[in-house]
């Protein structure tokens, strides 16, 4: 049995949480977020390491499960401009500094970003 049969049993024939078939539902982050927001409603820790490798999945399990940061995904997160810029104004509501360098590579998410957090000017004498 694969993720997606074990997320499906778990949907459409128990129609609640599977705690047998968990540990293969945890190898994919795709069932592991769908398992954590309608199987189980709340987080689920077991799938957060499949979670993290993949930066739309940790984005929205930070916004929609954990409702806070999500540190473990942070670095697939950051390799994302888009998911990057959304992640700090939707999630941390503060500069995400490790997704600046993707951000600042797009013009259009750039923008959008230092509409929330405005890049200040520093003193001349700073060379950095």
């Amino acid at each position: 049995m694969n993720a997606k049969e074990a997320y499906e049993y778990a949907k459409d024939v128990l129609q609640a949480p599977w705690p047998e078939g968990e540990a293969v539902i945890a190898t994919n982050a795709q069932y592991s977020y769908d398992y954590a927001k309608w199987i189980l409603r709340k987080p689920f820790p077991l799938g957060e390491a499949a979670i993290a490798k993949c930066s739309y999945y940790s984005f929205i399990y930070a916004k929609w499960i954990l409702r806070k940061p999500f540190p473990l995904g942070e670095a697939a997160i950051a390799t994302s401009a888009e998911y990057s810029c959304s992640y700090a104004i939707d999630v941390l509501k503060a500069p995400f500094r490790l997704g600046e360098a993707q951000i600042f590579k797009s013009k259009p998410k750039y923008n959008y970003y230092i509409k929330f957090f405005p890049i200040k000017k520093r003193p001349a004498f700073f060379k950095y």
